[in-house]
């Protein structure tokens, strides 16, 4: 008399299947797989499960210091999941560049005097800093010295 017995089908290892098996030192690295795990010595960024191949040439994670545009960072080390807002490079949002503008393009583009944002030293939006235009409030001579327009009798540049 023979029984049958219930087989479970088994998927082929591979090197990409998000499971450490095959082999495999790491999950999908090493062993027969040709990326490397993290820590595991590197000659290039393709040598790496990560993607980086770090200074002292070893495979690391991704990270806001390693002078390469990876994992979700929208510029080198900066944007996306890093402090560091980009100037220049890609966005998103305006919230990701260090100026605090996104353009259309859509680019980080460095702070100015005409952006309608307070950023790149200046006191007010768009005023005093490095701003030629004076804030509200602020000392002027004449009209012309006032982001807004207006140098007040009190000599104070105000509102219009």
């Amino acid at each position: 008399m023979y029984s049958l017995l219930k087989c479970k089908e088994i998927a082929a290892s591979s090197c990409s299947d998000g499971v450490r098996n095959g082999g495999e030192i790491g999950i999908d690295c090493d062993g027969p797989c040709t990326k490397r795990c993290n820590g595991r010595v590197c000659t290039s960024a393709e040598d790496c499960w990560s993607g980086v191949c770090g200074l002292n040439k070893t495979c690391s994670v991704p990270s806001c210091s390693d002078n390469i545009q990876n994992g979700l960072e929208t510029g080198v080390d900066c944007g996306g999941v890093c402090p560091l807002k980009c100037d220049s490079q890609s966005c998103k949002r305006c919230s990701e560049c260090k100026s605090g503008v996104c353009t259309n393009w859509p680019r980080c583009t460095e702070a100015t005097c005409y952006d309608g944002v307070r950023n790149g030293g200046e006191i007010g939006i768009d005023c005093d800093g490095p701003c030629l235009r004076r804030c509200n409030g602020r000392a002027c001579i004449s009209d012309d010295d006032c982001w807004s327009g207006v140098c007040g009798i009190n000599k104070t540049c105000s509102g219009k």
